[in-house]
C-alpha cells in the first residue's frame, strides 16, 4: 500500500472482527512506532500491548468507569444524536472488542524539554502505528478518553508503573465494519 493510500483511508475502527492479530503483525506495528522522529532523538515513548484476556479484563473494568465518567459530556455534545453517546459508551467500556489495545506512556515522568515536545513525540509515533496497521489490513482507533476523564493514572499504576504520563489508547483489530470518511473540514490549512 502506498502512503498516501494508508493515509487516506485509514479510519477509526470502533467493532472489530473476534481474530487474533499475529505476533509478527503486531511487532512490527510497534516497531514502526519507534521509527518516529522525536525531540532531540529522545524517543520518550513506551508502548504496553495488551492482548491477555486477563489482562484485557482489567483493562476493561478501567475502562467502563471511563465510560460512565465521560457520559454526561458526551451527552452536552451529542444532544440531538443520543446514538452517538450509546455507541461510544458502548465502544469505550469494551473497547469495540479489540484483541490488541496499545496503551502509549511516556518513558519516563519527566525530561528536560516542554511537556508538549514530549507529547509531539509520542504522538507521532502513535500515527506510525496507526498507518503501520492500516497497510495491513488492520483497523485501529485512538482514544482520548481517558485523559478527559483523569483515568491516566490508575492505567499507568496498573500496566506500567515504572513510566510517566499515560498519552493514548489504541485498538487494534481487524474491523468488522467500513466506516464513512467524516467530512473534512474547510480552511485548516494556508499557503503562502
Amino acid at each position: 500500500m502506498e502512503t498516501r493510500e494508508a493515509i487516506l483511508t485509514r479510519r477509526s475502527i470502533r467493532l472489530y472482527q473476534d481474530r487474533a492479530i499475529s505476533e509478527e503483525d503486531l511487532k512490527e506495528i510497534l516497531d514502526a512506532g519507534t521509527y518516529a522522529p522525536s525531540a532531540v532523538n529522545l524517543q520518550p515513548w513506551y508502548f504496553v500491548a495488551i492482548q491477555d484476556k486477563g489482562e484485557m479484563e482489567k483493562l476493561y473494568q478501567i475502562m467502563g468507569d471511563v465510560s460512565t465518567k465521560i457520559e454526561p459530556e458526551l451527552r452536552e455534545r451529542f444532544a440531538r444524536n443520543p446514538e452517538v453517546v450509546s455507541e461510544t459508551t458502548g465502544f469505550i467500556r469494551k473497547l469495540g472488542g479489540a484483541p490488541v489495545c496499545i496503551l502509549a506512556f511516556q518513558l519516563k515522568p519527566d525530561y528536560g524539554k516542554r511537556p508538549e515536545t514530549i507529547i509531539q513525540s509520542v504522538a507521532a509515533a502513535i500515527e506510525n502505528m496507526l498507518l503501520a496497521a492500516t497497510d495491513k489490513g488492520i483497523g485501529s482507533c485512538w482514544l482520548t478518553a481517558p485523559l478527559e476523564v483523569d483515568a491516566s493514572e490508575i492505567l499507568r499504576e496498573t500496566f506500567a508503573p515504572e513510566c510517566g504520563n499515560l498519552l493514548a489508547v489504541i485498538t487494534l483489530g481487524y474491523p468488522a465494519q467500513n466506516p464513512k470518511t467524516p467530512p473534512r473540514k474547510n480552511g485548516r490549512y494556508i499557503i503562502k
